[in-house]
């Protein structure tokens, strides 16, 4: 917990002046909150001797309206500061998770599901905003003003304070029993409110191959299943935590009882407790039991607070495997240069994505990279925009290592079309000009739009859409067929005008005249421009300078296409098949 606090303590600090008012206003709401039982007992006291007059009656009723305004005023005061200050800690910290999540590699969202992020990001944060709030504001209001009441109590009288006091061990004992298992429980409810998460999305990503194969039933099963546990876990946390409230009512109702009864035995016995001041004490003890209550309800929340923070310092705990560092040049701007593969090797565990591979690009020229399915084509475009990093070996680009080069720059200056493109829920233009810096003139944008759509031939299926270019797309770009995604994918890396273009497999969706009619009008784009094509279409690679065979992440073949050819091996035979497949087809 104190772990948890220093962690907080870090956003807190931003906003001491609404902190510092805060806790003012809370200790002159409570001053102003305690005097209404003295006001009431004076006035008691008065009426007891027959000496209470009307215009003091009327001074009684007006103080007590006073303070009672000013204990309401401070509160209102608190709710805007402290309480107002937490929905700002709760900005804080979802921009820096979401800072967080943009700097990490594409393998922890492989290997951590959405559903569960996004639980995290919703359910955890707002129980960690409801500690520092509410857990805050009320846990202060409550040592203040029981610290006050109490020290007017004792003033009054040492032996009744004494026995109200016996229900604190008592409390605090059962508090700690309670607290240790409303942890362990909290935990795995928000453990399965993110696999009820997590499988929502799934499916409503994937509503069509649900649909496709006809399993909604089975779907839907599953899902009752799991929010059946849902309900389960949450059943056996309203145990734990639902008895406190009705607990301390019963022991503040004995504690009410033995008050009465030692009280009315003093007044009657003795003469140093009047009945305005038992009035007075009963008061102030009446007034502490709701604070009192609340401690478990303000327990509750900063337990709930304490787990959820921890479930969201596990997202902050994932490392930046690939970021700038000490060795980072930041005078550099551009990647123009050869790329050299130098015996680069990449590893996953056990398994050998590339061996020892080695090849070199020159400044403009065209590279085509080809090989059966898994021999680590991809890997090559992953190591170049460094999603990815060699486990040996050197890449150099222009003669400068690539790790030298700020990652924001290498990025920018590459124009990477992945096998599957992402498109996002806005226009047919805004997704193409994604990557273009904003500010740019609109008209001159709009017109660069266009030409680059009309480059990878998509121009006419855009604008045979009703509202063209200003067609909203749906979720991934479901709205377009594959073979549209990916064109539209290929403007918006090339209306970057990047420095290096990579196309992986991105005519795979296409048909063959297409395909042609894009490479066609590609040479103009790929002229002095570096440009990797990766892919299985031979026809895609009559063009490159150079082209890479690899298999099982070894470069088995590499030359020309005419040179792969007359060696009559993978690369000839795949060359031969997909001549035949042509020559079938006009048939």
């Amino acid at each position: 917990m104190l772990q948890t606090i220093r962690d907080l303590f870090v956003y807190a600090r931003r906003y001491p002046i609404p902190f510092l008012l805060g806790i003012a206003a809370l200790v002159i709401s409570n001053l102003a909150a305690i005097q209404p039982p003295r006001l009431i007992g004076e006035a008691v006291d008065k009426l007891s001797k027959a000496s209470l007059s009307m215009n003091e009656m009327l001074g009684y009723a007006l103080a007590l309206v006073a303070v009672i305004s000013i204990s309401a005023l401070g509160l209102v005061v608190v709710r805007r500061t402290i309480l107002g200050v937490s929905w700002e800690i709760q900005f804080d910290i979802r921009r820096d998770l979401f800072k967080h999540f943009t700097r990490l590699a594409a393998n922890f969202y492989d290997n951590n599901r959405v559903g569960d992020i996004m639980a995290r990001l919703t359910a955890d944060l707002n129980a960690v905003r409801m500690m520092i709030g509410v857990g805050v504001f009320m846990g202060l209001n409550l040592l203040l003003f029981m610290s006050m009441s109490l020290y007017r109590m004792f003033n009054l009288n040492v032996m009744l304070s004494l026995l109200t006091l016996l229900i604190v061990p008592v409390i605090t004992i059962t508090f700690f029993f309670m607290l240790s298992m409303i942890h362990r429980r909290y935990e795995k409810v928000q453990e399965q409110f993110s696999n009820v998460s997590a499988k929502a999305q799934e499916n409503f990503s994937g509503i069509r191959v649900v649909k496709g194969f006809a399993i909604e039933d089975r779907e839907l099963a599953s899902f009752e299943s799991l929010n059946n546990e849902f309900i389960r876990r949450n059943l056996a946390l309203t145990r734990i935590d639902g008895p406190l409230f009705p607990l301390m009512e019963l022991l503040f109702g004995l504690t009410n009882a033995a008050l009465l009864l030692l009280g009315g035995r003093l007044i009657m016995k003795s003469a140093n407790l009047s009945i305005g001041e038992f009035v007075d004490f009963v008061l102030l003890f009446e007034g502490i039991q709701w604070p009192v209550l609340g401690l478990a309800w303000i327990a509750n929340i900063v337990q709930r607070g304490h787990t959820s923070w921890g479930r969201l310092k596990e997202l902050f705990a994932a490392p930046v495997e690939i970021q700038d560092d000490e060795f980072t040049d930041r005078s550099l701007s551009d990647i123009r240069g050869d790329i050299v593969f130098d015996r680069v090797s990449l590893k996953f565990n056990d398994f050998v994505a590339l061996d020892e591979v080695s090849f070199r690009l020159p400044a403009g020229a065209k590279l085509g990279i080809t090989g059966r399915t898994g021999s680590g084509k991809t890997m090559i475009a992953y190591l170049l925009a460094r999603v990815l990093e060699p486990t040996s070996g050197i890449i150099t680009v222009g003669g400068i290592n690539l790790k030298h080069y700020p990652i924001e720059v290498l990025r920018r200056n590459i124009g990477m079309v992945p096998q599957e493109p992402f498109l996002f829920s806005d226009s047919i233009a805004e997704n193409i000009a994604y990557g273009i810096p904003q500010g740019d003139n609109p008209e001159a944008l709009r017109q660069k739009v266009k030409e680059v759509a009309g480059i990878v031939q998509v121009a006419h299926d855009v604008e045979d859409f009703p509202k063209g270019y200003d067609t909203m797309l749906g979720e991934r770009g479901v709205t377009l067929s594959g073979g549209q995604r990916q064109r539209v994918a290929m403007a918006r890396a090339i209306i970057r005008d990047p420095s290096l273009l990579i196309l992986d497999d991105a005519l795979s969706a296409v048909d063959t005249q297409t395909e042609s009619n894009i490479l066609r009008a590609l040479k103009e784009v790929m002229v002095d421009r570096s440009t990797i094509i990766i892919g299985h279409r031979v026809s895609a690679f009559k063009a490159c300078d150079h082209i890479l065979v690899l298999d099982e992440g070894r470069i088995t073949e590499e030359g020309s296409h005419d040179h792969l050819v007359q060696q009559d091996g993978w690369y000839a035979e795949i060359d031969r098949k997909q001549q035949l497949e042509a020559e079938l087809e006009v048939a």
